[in-house]
């Protein structure tokens, strides 16, 4: 094609048809301009497809590290109920002034439960890496940002804190047999049980069922307050993401 081109001004020179020539040498530079446009936009169609796909990838894992964050959750709020059923018992046994019986054992490790939640991030660091502004959908990229930099924040801080040792220490003192978790068969753990030292005692020493009622409170706060308000959450950005990965694909 170069040659071609070539050929002909040499031809229109030749014949010294210098304006023909100069009429062509400009068609001939916008011919290529216009291919460079062509290239360029075929480029950039190239890349948007790519930045579309690569968007699509990472809404997906994110959507899915968020599944398994609502399950680990769900089971904290499992867990949390049934430390707070335990407590219950508990007292509602010293306070009755009744007897001991081997049923409680299990209740009384239930009240040194306090689950800490595995939160799924490896998604979220990937799309920090690659620049948060992959996300196109400006309403949607806020709604990821929120969910890692405040509500996971905050739920993280009530998980930690700083009078859960003093309760598990004060607890443990009065509690002969320490087996509160055990591993089964197939290595997962479960809740034994733990036998107190002098359970008569427990019925006057104030000091143990304040710390079971605070136990109680705390439960219930991070359960309505942070668990149930980060599940939902969670649930409806999932419908977004969903919404967003369908339009991506469409478009």
């Amino acid at each position: 094609m170069i040659k071609l081109f070539r050929h002909i001004r040499q031809k229109l020179l030749s014949e010294n048809k210098f304006s023909k020539y100069l009429i062509y040498a400009v068609g001939e530079i916008v011919l290529v301009v216009i291919g460079i446009l062509i290239a360029l936009w075929l480029n950039n169609l190239n890349t948007q497809y790519k930045n579309k796909q690569e968007e699509v990838s990472i809404l997906k894992e994110l959507k899915e590290d968020f599944l398994l964050d609502i399950t680990d959750f769900e089971i904290n709020v499992e867990g949390h109920s049934k430390s707070n059923a335990s407590i219950a018992i508990i007292l509602k046994s010293l306070e009755d002034n009744l007897p001991y019986n081997d049923s409680l054992a299990h209740h009384f490790a239930w009240t040194t439960n306090w689950p800490i939640s595995l939160i799924h991030t490896n998604s979220f660091d990937v799309l920090k890496s690659k620049g948060i502004e992959l996300i196109s959908n400006d309403e949607l990229r806020k709604k990821i940002l929120n969910i890692h930099s405040q509500s996971y924040q905050s739920l993280k801080a009530w998980e930690n804190q700083p009078n859960r040792e003093f309760y598990l220490e004060e607890i443990l003192k009065r509690f002969s047999k320490l087996d509160a978790w055990n591993v089964n068969d197939n290595g997962e753990f479960i809740q034994s049980a733990i036998i107190p030292n002098n359970y008569e005692s427990l019925k006057t020493d104030v000091l143990y069922k304040s710390i079971l009622n605070s136990i109680k409170s705390d439960n219930q706060r991070v359960l309505n307050a942070v668990y149930v308000k980060v599940i939902k959450k969670l649930k409806a950005l999932i419908v977004d993401l969903d919404n967003e990965i369908d339009t991506l694909i469409k478009s």
